[in-house]
């Protein structure tokens, strides 16, 4: 038994010996590692290892689609820039920037109207553009536009009086779009528009003696009488801006000939206007009525009237309707003389704490480029504020007669203005109006109690 058992082992150990005896192999050939042969071509690692940076811009866009295009054409030129798109109401913009700008919530590039440009920058929202980027847009921009991005300031004295010590000119803003008032009439009710205010009222004289169109049977009243006054307002007669055009016609400029001078309205020379409203102006468009007493919108709308004085904000409802077809003509003269509307403008602005200026500049600077504006008509239907000679690069605005006939008006428009006195304007131009127009005081008497409470709100005092 012992016997067969040193047999076992010594064949278990001669077979385990066999099994560890490494097996031949067959020689394996290896290549020489080769040189990658560039042939003098440049390598670019930038997008491999430039970091990206980041800007918020808050436009007023709430569907997004404008925006998204916008950026994927910004993106184009330059790839490392991150924009993330937050839409707010441009009148919204620039209280919201106040609250979360200074937590570094806020936007680096905001939009607003040009009404809201010289408080900013007293609030100290708002960037200087660098001399570079005015130089840029004095090549492209629309006059009116970049004139109301500009203004004098005195940072120290918080001053935007030109005299101040340290008065600096500065562009503020870069201007979007421009817009103006301007004559709407119904195509099927007029042929060939007014060119003079005389020619129109004293059709509009035949017009409110008529019987209206829509009477039912037995019903004898005439258009006046339904409230179907030939010429309205998308506003109301008391509003300052859209009646600048009539104060233009008298002289009359609010803040001086310049628009910028905020020591007085002046609104004593506004009194041959106001005594041509009340006995010229208002017999034909509201009759006895106050200021306010025609709904002059829904009427155009409906196509009960042939004229209303209204601006590029009525133009989505208008067109809309499927009772009117409408053209846009200029204002009319008044005695000769020429009708100059308030320019107004949507603008873009960096703001003055953003910790990413110079992209932001180059952002606002874009937007001011031929693709941008492009964009923006398509996807918004507003000009350009580019120069005329310009706007044959937009494709469609030249063709769109409404857009063509509001920048015929711009040329003799004079640039709203920007002073943050402006604020205190408003208000006391309007109860002038309303003064004179409803309860039949004397236009001086207005005028002097308007440029009274003008000085009061503004802070300054007594005055002459």
């Amino acid at each position: 038994m012992k016997k067969l058992l040193s047999v076992l082992f010594i064949f278990l150990a001669i077979f385990s010996l066999a099994a560890c005896k490494p097996q031949a192999t067959e020689p394996v050939e290896t290549e020489e590692p080769t040189a990658e042969v560039n042939n003098g071509q440049r390598i670019d690692f930038g997008d491999t290892f430039t970091q990206k940076s980041k800007i918020t811009v808050w436009i007023d866009d709430e569907a997004g689609e404008y925006m998204t295009a916008v950026i994927a054409e910004f993106n184009k030129l330059y790839p490392n820039i991150v924009v993330e798109h937050q839409h707010y109401g441009s009148v919204d913009a620039r209280e919201m920037l106040k609250t979360f700008g200074p937590s570094g919530n806020g936007a680096d590039v905001f939009q607003f109207p040009h009404d809201h440009l010289a408080q900013a920058v007293l609030e100290d929202l708002v960037y200087p553009l660098p001399a570079a980027t005015k130089t840029k847009l004095q090549a492209r921009a629309h006059e009116l536009g970049l004139s109301i991005a500009t203004l004098t300031y005195d940072e120290g004295a918080k001053s935007f009086n030109p005299s101040s010590p340290n008065a600096v000119e500065g562009l503020y803003a870069v201007p979007m779009s421009i817009e103006s008032v301007g004559l709407f009439y119904n195509t099927d009710l007029i042929t060939t528009p007014a060119t003079t205010y005389e020619a129109l009222l004293a059709a509009a004289a035949t017009w409110n003696a008529a019987p209206a169109a829509d009477n039912a049977v037995g019903d004898t009243r005439t258009n006046a009488q339904k409230g179907y006054f030939y010429l309205g307002t998308s506003s109301h007669w008391g509003d300052s801006y859209f009646n600048q055009h009539i104060y233009s016609a008298f002289g009359f400029y609010p803040f001086g000939p310049t628009l910028d001078d905020p020591s007085a309205v002046g609104f004593a020379n506004a009194v041959p206007a106001l005594t041509w409203m009340v006995n010229t102006l208002k017999p034909a468009v509201t009759g006895t009525g106050a200021h306010n007493s025609v709904t002059a919108g829904a009427n155009f709308e409906l196509g009960k009237i042939p004229y209303i004085i209204a601006g590029p904000w009525n133009h989505e409802a208008y067109q809309k309707s499927a009772t009117l077809n409408y053209a846009v003509a200029p204002m009319p003269t008044i005695n000769g003389n020429a009708t100059r509307t308030f320019a107004g403008a949507m603008m873009a602005a960096v703001y003055k704490y953003s910790e990413n200026k110079e992209d932001a500049i180059k952002f606002v600077e874009f937007l001011n480029s031929d693709i941008a504006m492009e964009l923006q008509y398509e996807y918004k239907g507003k000009l350009p504020a580019l120069k005329t000679e310009l706007l044959e690069n937009i494709e469609g605005v030249n063709e769109d007669t409404l857009l063509m006939a509001m920048a015929a008006q711009l040329e003799t428009s004079v640039p709203m203005p920007t002073i943050p006195q402006v604020t205190y304007y408003w208000g006391p131009g309007e109860t002038m109006i309303i003064q004179v127009w409803n309860n039949a005081v004397a236009p001086a008497t207005a005028a002097a109690t308007a440029e009274a409470s003008y000085r009061t709100s503004a802070g300054l005092g007594e005055g002459n």
